[in-house]
């Protein structure tokens, strides 16, 4: 694509995007920091009444009346709160500027670089079909209620069209659930340490993003078609132990109560970057075979992110990893000077081209 010509039709959009993700991202961050900071006061303040109780009573006690309310914990924490939410009215405030101009602009783009599919902004990857998947959701064995399992998309955004006979509808995810056994819930600051967990744990990753605080998965879910009849479900997920504790990995692995039966692969390449967990052993080999194998393995490292797929009610489910969300622009670069262009093209092609890639329009509906 001609994206100098691109730039100069969109270049007016652009200018005017850029001071909005500027103010954006200053107040997004601000509010962050706000929010570690309420954590770490939340985990400090029970540990520190715990073990020093008596001091703060005795101290409590001593003062007068008209001290109380000046001197207790009251009085920060009520200005702290008011603080916190003005900044966070104020981050939303410029979210809805700048995304209204985002929208604008990603339309003109998709136009050029899909024009068969249809492209909905405010459209939302339904939060059932991303439970159905079984893929970001990890369920509780204890619960039989599967109402109980909540799962919450905070991004907005879905794509769809055919490529060749194949149907494929790909959306832009965040997800923020409960991703443990809500009964852990109950040992004594275990909550806190989990929050504060889920809004440090992008600070430590090589490709951190401050738009993954504060949720469980960021990036792109997409529902196709596929060529093959079956069953059951077979579960896809990325291998985390392989590669660090080798062969004791598989015991660690058959031990997960929350996947079905662990089904041991012949492909060595793919065995070292996936874990397989499916209802029927003979119907997962099927479904992956040799070939797929192959090419799922080469796609993981064509977008060199966590990759995650399941194969249910004769579809695929994928979920890519992106730090910085999909149909989106990055806003983390300035939209004017940067090639911000080029990587949501290069986004796009990739997500288009996971039919090409997977060999999906080859239909095989024999058993």
């Amino acid at each position: 694509m001609d994206f100098s010509s691109i730039k100069k039709q969109l270049l007016p959009l652009l200018v005017e995007a850029e001071p909005l993700r500027r103010k954006y991202r200053k107040y997004k961050a601000v509010s962050f920091f706000f929010m570690l900071l309420f954590l770490s006061v939340i985990i400090a303040l029970p540990l520190l009444m715990y073990f020093f109780n008596y001091k703060y009573i005795e101290w409590f006690g001593g003062l007068h009346k008209s001290e109380i309310w000046l001197t207790s914990l009251q009085m920060p924490m009520f200005l702290f709160i008011g603080v916190f939410y003005a900044v966070y009215a104020m981050a939303n405030s410029q979210k809805r500027k700048y995304l209204a101009v985002e929208k604008e602009i990603m339309r003109s783009l998709l136009e050029k670089i899909v024009p068969t599919f249809q492209f909905d902004a405010n459209k939302q990857i339904d939060a059932r079909e991303i439970a159905n998947s079984e893929l970001l959701a990890k369920h509780n064995p204890f619960v039989q209620d599967k109402s109980r399992e909540q799962i919450y998309n905070m991004n907005q955004g879905v794509l769809s069209g055919k490529v060749g006979s194949t149907f494929i509808s790909m959306g832009n995810i965040k997800i923020v659930g409960l991703q443990v056994s809500p009964y852990l819930m109950y040992i004594p600051f275990y909550a806190h340490i989990y929050m504060a967990y889920t809004y440090l744990k992008p600070w430590f990753k090589k490709g951190k993003s401050i738009d993954e605080m504060g949720s469980s998965f960021v990036g792109m879910f997409a529902t196709m078609d596929f060529n093959k009849k079956f069953n059951g479900t077979t579960i896809v997920l990325p291998d985390q132990y392989e590669k660090r504790i080798g062969y004791m990995a598989k015991t660690l692995q058959s031990m997960n109560l929350n996947r079905n039966q662990l089904v041991n692969m012949e492909d060595t390449e793919f065995e070292n970057e996936f874990v397989v967990y499916s209802t029927d052993q003979t119907e997962a080999r099927y479904i992956l075979s040799p070939s797929l194998m192959q090419r799922i393995t080469a796609f993981k490292k064509k977008v060199g992110n966590s990759v995650l797929m399941s194969f249910k009610n004769d579809k695929l489910y994928m979920a890519v990893q992106l730090p910085y969300g999909f149909l989106s622009l990055r806003q983390n670069q300035n939209l004017v000077t940067s090639n911000v262009l080029e990587l949501f093209y290069e986004d796009i092609t990739t997500a288009v081209g996971i039919v090409e890639d997977l060999n999906l329009n080859t239909k095989i509906w024999t058993k």
